[in-house]
């Protein structure tokens, strides 16, 4: 439902105005007319004040996917507690609080009321319902079990949210911890260290190698900052260039995967989405292709998506998907041999998903055990350079002549 302001003309000829909530313009003008109105001017004020907020105001109303968890809980116990699903949405868009998805559900009511099917409605929003969401919503649809599909999603954004919080509040100490350091080394460099060399000057005497070499790049940083600054963001403009194209992309995902520690934490995260993608989607009863095309879709790593291709076109010549990855340099040998079990056995679908559960907490003691190394390296590489200054500036104090 959206609301609109109208002006329109009485039997008598007078102007009247006010404003009316329906579902479009076309309702508004025969509820006018059935009231014995002409209609003069329509304008959906729902619309109006949509793209009226400013810039700033819609990125902060974006719809997390914490916010999708709870729209697929509560609609799944709506509907398995025997409510219309139009009556479902309507309640929901009643209690969301966050206004986007609010307004989103409106539409989506309003299509569903219009005869589209729910997975219709929502395919119109896919910058917020993406197409592993709607193809799991078609399925659940066809099959009459739309209150499991949706109880499955939850769960899926659920443990997608759990894990990208984790990997956040992980590296944030880590990351701070480097932009402090690297602050204070920059105030240390252009702000202090200028003032205490003027009393170095004064001494006249020879000072220590680590003193001059401190100095030098001192003079260096604070006469050269704006250049490099704006030199590292050049270089920095030209990487962003460079990784947008579909060469740099390659290889800069190539360079992921081979990172010594790095690498194969992501590798863990790609093979659990992709098992976590793929498992679902079979589970509620997607085809086999329809689902690889899906999961082609959530694989960001490049050299990981060229796998799954490679699963589909397999597929599609009538091979398995475990006789595909045995040649893959990406899927480990046990991930390999149970999904060849599941498809021997019939039950792929759960592997699949028994395959996500395993790699997700391998994914998440990764990177618990990457943080606990990086914060004492960080800690001593800090420790070092501060180190570094405070001993250059203190040597030539060390070797001041007493008599002087």
């Amino acid at each position: 439902m959206a609301t609109f302001s109208y002006k329109a003309k009485d039997p008598k000829g007078e102007l009247i105005q006010g404003t009316m909530d329906a579902e479009n313009q076309p309702a508004v003008v025969g509820r006018l007319q059935a009231m014995g109105y002409f209609p003069v001017l329509i304008v959906n004020e729902t619309e109006v004040r949509r793209k009226a907020e400013p810039l700033s105001k819609a990125l902060w109303k974006r719809v997390r996917i914490s916010d999708l968890a709870t729209f697929n809980r509560q609609l799944a116990d709506l509907i398995d507690a025997g409510v219309p699903l139009v009556k479902a949405l309507a309640i929901i868009m009643n209690q969301t609080a966050n206004p986007t998805l609010r307004d989103i559900i409106s539409e989506v009511t309003n299509d569903v009321q219009g005869g589209d099917t729910l997975a219709q409605a929502l395919a119109k929003h896919s910058h917020v319902f993406s197409k592993l969401f709607c193809a799991m919503v078609k399925a659940g649809e066809a099959g009459g079990m739309l209150h499991s599909v949706l109880q499955r999603l939850a769960d899926f954004a659920e443990a997608e949210d759990e894990l990208r919080s984790k990997i956040k509040s992980a590296l944030a100490y880590p990351v701070v911890m480097i932009l402090a350091g690297i602050g204070a080394i920059i105030v240390l460099m252009t702000v202090v260290i200028p003032k205490i060399v003027v009393i170095f000057d004064d001494l006249n005497q020879t000072l220590p190698l680590p003193t001059q070499i401190l100095i030098s790049m001192s003079s260096f940083l604070g006469g050269n900052f704006l250049y490099l600054l704006f030199g590292a963001g050049f270089v920095g403009f030209l990487v962003w260039n460079f990784a947008r194209t579909d060469e740099g992309k390659t290889f800069l995902h190539r360079l992921q995967i081979k990172l010594p520690m790095l690498g194969p934490l992501i590798i863990k995260r790609q093979i659990a989405r992709f098992a976590r993608t793929f498992g679902s989607l079979l589970h509620n009863g997607v085809p086999i292709l329809t689902a690889l095309d899906i999961t082609q879709e959530v694989m960001t790593n490049r050299l990981v998506l060229r796998e799954v291709e490679r699963i589909s076109e397999s597929v599609t010549q009538g091979s398995g998907v475990a006789a595909t990855l045995r040649e893959s340099l990406i899927f480990p040998p046990v991930v390999v041999n149970m999904i060849a079990i599941g498809e021997e056995t019939g039950k792929l679908d759960d592997v699949l998903i028994k395959i996500a559960s395993s790699f997700e907490s391998e994914v998440d003691r990764s990177v618990k055990t990457l943080t606990s190394l990086i914060e004492p390296l960080i800690i001593l590489l800090m420790g070092g350079v501060v180190g570094f200054v405070v001993i250059s500036m203190l040597l030539p104090i060390f070797q001041l002549d007493p008599g002087m």
